[in-house]
């Protein structure tokens, strides 16, 4: 049943194929997607069109839709035909030759050398703010190491000292306890000996009586 113009088609799948039709005498292109990660474009190739030999920045995605070609990378030739597909790779000389009228659709895929480079740079350096930082991380800790290990010296030798100090003043007070104690003790000798003179004074008082 034919449709109006309105009508959508609804459940009806498009293939790339038919999205692009053969012109007379020259290469017909549509752009389906472009963006700055990569483009899709279809190409239809009339009989005796093709590409020359030429580079491109980026790597490319080849995808036979209608028809066969020759296409050669590096003076190598590779016959693709419907459902083939190949990889041109970047900055390397390619060229087409259909074989007949040839359909292919091309996915260009930015992310060439310099984009890897980029990235490689940028990784690097990365990769060296991260152990600047890492080594300044390791020079501040070793710092603090270094600090408390100097309070802990400075903390221990003022514990030496107030144990030195301590056993100065002990030995200063056992010394004086000692002193105190032989002191008492020349008392009480002293006292004894007064003691055992009076006894004696005593007893020679008694004898006489």
């Amino acid at each position: 049943m034919p449709r109006s113009e309105n009508e959508s088609i609804i459940g009806v799948t498009i293939m790339p194929r038919d999205m692009i039709i053969y012109q007379e005498n020259t290469i017909a292109s549509r752009t389906l997607i472009m963006s700055k990660e990569g483009t899709v474009t279809l190409f239809a190739f009339d009989k005796g069109q093709g590409l020359s030999e030429h580079t491109a920045p980026f790597d490319a995605l080849a995808y036979a839709l209608d028809g066969e070609a020759e296409i050669t990378i590096a003076k190598t030739p590779h016959y693709l035909r419907e459902g083939n597909m190949i990889i041109m790779p970047a900055d390397i000389p390619h060229a087409v030759q259909p074989i007949g009228r040839f359909k292919m659709m091309l996915i260009m895929i930015h992310a060439g050398k310099g984009d890897i480079e980029r990235e490689a740079g940028e990784e690097e350096k990365e990769d060296k703010k991260k152990k600047k930082e890492a080594r300044k991380l390791q020079k501040k800790r070793e710092k603090e190491d270094k600090k408390k290990k100097k309070e802990a010296r400075k903390l221990q030798k003022k514990r030496e000292k107030e144990d030195k100090k301590k056993k100065k003043e002990a030995r200063k007070l056992q010394k004086k306890r000692e002193k105190e104690d032989k002191k008492k003790k020349k008392e009480a000798r002293k006292l004894q000996k007064k003691r055992e003179k009076e006894n004696q004074i005593e007893m020679k008082g008694k004898t006489k009586e």
